[in-house]
């Protein structure tokens, strides 16, 4: 009777020394042990599409790991939620992964409980649109002018809001001065902001895009818009917040007949860094081995170049994890 009450006993205690193990805090977690639901946008959305193309990349190469997308929770929400310990992986912005981990723009405090694996995955950009008669040639021009304009930007809180008061700041005024000069200043959804241009209601319309944004392609196929961009010191500027100044290609939009040098900025896949080392080192070669296949899935992934997924650049100054550096390091792509 006693042999079995120790017997027992000593099992009891095996299972808080294994639970104790699991739970301690620094252990690497296997992708067995992890949510390896790729955090993302809503549904139908582009990086939507590009998490789930991810995820089927993937598990074709590893049948082992399972993982899947995730229409949750946009750039800024994304990395909110990293830092709340509720995601484990997911689509990023490098210039949102800089203002997180300094604690800066939109994040009160610092985040820095993420790594990254793959950056440079697709090319965003800051669109800057003035409505056709509107007689604005350039922001500097409004500055120099004090001019009375009407701004539109999506909603507070978002990065393309964000891009839009940043575009401002580098130029030299702000939505106050705006409205210190008789002009106003709304933060609203794209239809909303649509239907103004085309009534004559907004006069400069700031949005992140990419090559085929709906909202910017009705604008300029109506003939409503004119995409403009800033001075080249203004540019310069903004690099401080993580913007790569790159040039929007000719006729990306109808009525743009030459490249357009605009602020820049591209996805990262930004993991936990309590992942461990292995599943990292297979999700990022996954990825980097497959843009075939990715491209396939989605065109978002025509800019991405393998080689360079590991250029400080498109990292937004978030290290790389340490399984992401085993790949590159073996493909050449690093020197260490």
């Amino acid at each position: 009777m006693k042999r079995n009450s120790l017997c027992t006993l000593s099992a009891l205690l095996m299972l808080v020394i294994v639970i104790f193990a699991s739970t301690a805090g620094g252990a690497p977690a296997h992708a067995a042990d992890m949510d390896l639901k790729i955090g993302s946008n809503r549904v139908g959305s582009t990086w939507y599409v590009i998490a789930a193309c991810i995820a089927d990349a993937v598990k074709k190469t590893y049948p082992e790991i399972q993982i899947d997308a995730s229409p949750i929770a946009g750039g800024i929400g994304n990395l909110k939620l990293f830092g709340e310990g509720k995601m484990n992986i997911a689509l990023t912005m490098d210039n949102n992964n800089l203002w997180a981990y300094k604690g800066e723009v939109l994040f009160d405090e610092p985040i820095t409980n993420f790594r990254t694996l793959v950056g440079g995955m697709d090319q965003f950009y800051v669109g800057i649109a003035v409505r056709k008669g509107s007689g604005i040639a350039s922001l500097e021009d409004v500055l120099k002018n004090k001019s009375k304009i009407r701004l539109m930007t999506v909603q507070r809180g978002t990065t393309g809001e964000a891009s839009a008061a940043h575009v401002l700041e580098a130029v030299g005024f702000s939505y106050d001065d705006i409205k210190s000069w008789g002009g106003s200043v709304d933060h609203t959804d794209f239809e909303a902001i649509t239907n103004a241009i085309k009534d004559g209601r907004c006069d400069v319309f700031i949005q992140a895009l990419s090559v085929g944004h709906p909202t910017f392609t009705e604008l300029a196929v109506s003939g409503t818009i004119d995409l403009i961009t800033i001075s080249d010191e203004a540019l310069r500027y903004l690099e401080k917040y993580g913007y790569v100044t790159t040039p929007l290609p000719a006729g990306s939009f109808k009525g743009q007949d030459a490249d357009l040098r605009l602020p820049g900025y591209r996805t990262t896949l930004s993991v936990t860094d309590k992942m461990d080392d292995d599943t990292a080192y297979k999700i990022t070669k996954a990825v980097c081995d497959n843009k075939e296949a990715l491209l396939l899935g989605h065109q978002a992934f025509a800019p991405f170049e393998p080689s360079e997924a590991c250029d400080p650049k498109y990292l937004g100054g978030v290290p790389l994890h340490p399984g992401a550096i085993k790949y590159y390091t073996e493909m050449g792509y690093l020197k260490q």
